[in-house]
């Protein structure tokens, strides 16, 4: 059984798939292609439940990435 997990990135109507092992993982790796979005949905599946959320771009450090 491998460790991945899918989440789904939804943004102006469209769809990309990214499987990683973790939610900031896979949020750093979809950023990384579409640097002039500023948010997104991503939703994946935890305990047979889908989980929503809108997280905003880009996430990580604020002193690091305002150089």
């Amino acid at each position: 059984m491998s460790d991945k997990k899918t989440f789904a990135f939804h943004f102006e109507n469209e769809k990309e798939i990214i499987e990683s092992r973790g939610y900031k993982k896979a949020v750093k790796s979809f950023q990384n292609k579409y640097p002039k979005l500023k948010e997104v949905i991503v939703q994946w599946v935890k305990e047979n439940n889908v989980i929503e959320k809108l997280q905003k771009l880009p996430m990580g450090r604020k002193k690091k990435l305002d150089r």
